[in-house]
């Protein structure tokens, strides 16, 4: 059966949670779970069935075989503006207490100083994970791949995207979809390629 590439819903919670936090481990559960996966699990769940927001369901895209889930991937542009910000930080105020939310805000805000946002021109490629089951069966090219469609509705002319130095397997994975290089900040690297 062909690998089909659809927008997320609210019932994929339990595919998509285990693939966000595959794509970033250590970051986000560094970040929401207090060095815990159980904590950071249970969060991307409970956000991504709110739907808004960086880890909802509104704004990934899922590749599926046989109506199993085998990866996702999600995409920032400038035209987010407010709404999607606000969308996230209430994804994590209704999760954790007010001063867990403020130590989690905190936390963020300590790697997001280390990662430049999307321009006008580019659309930002996050949270791209592909499951064990489904790898080496071309699913994550084919989300890139609509990442490309999704540049071109946008009017955007480039595809960029940061990679823990350390994810040696994702800059291979990118390096052979084309992506080059574009520069080095604590710890991560920005890849870039034309869109257009």
């Amino acid at each position: 059966m062909e690998i089909n590439i659809r927008p997320g819903v609210a019932s994929d919670a339990a595919f998509a949670a285990p693939l966000i936090l595959s794509a970033a481990e250590s970051l986000l559960t560094a970040i929401f779970g207090h060095d815990k996966n159980k904590t950071a699990m249970g969060y991307l769940t409970h956000s991504w069935e709110l739907g808004g927001g960086q880890y909802g369901f509104k704004n990934h895209w899922v590749a599926e075989k046989d109506n199993t889930v085998l990866g996702l991937v999600t995409a920032w542009h400038s035209k987010l503006g407010a709404a999607f910000d606000r969308a996230t930080l209430d994804s994590i105020t209704s999760y954790f207490t007010l001063d867990e939310a403020i130590q989690v805000v905190m936390r963020n805000q300590t790697v997001a100083v280390n990662l430049t946002p999307p321009g006008n021109t580019e659309l930002m490629i996050g949270h791209l994970a592909v499951a064990t089951e489904g790898q080496r069966q071309g699913v994550g090219r084919k989300l890139v791949q609509t990442m490309f469609e999704q540049a071109k509705v946008l009017k955007k002319r480039h595809l960029v995207l940061d990679v823990e130095v350390s994810n040696i397997a994702a800059i291979r994975f990118y390096q052979s979809q084309g992506f080059i290089e574009d520069s080095v900040n604590k710890g991560f690297i920005r890849f870039s390629r034309e869109a257009l």
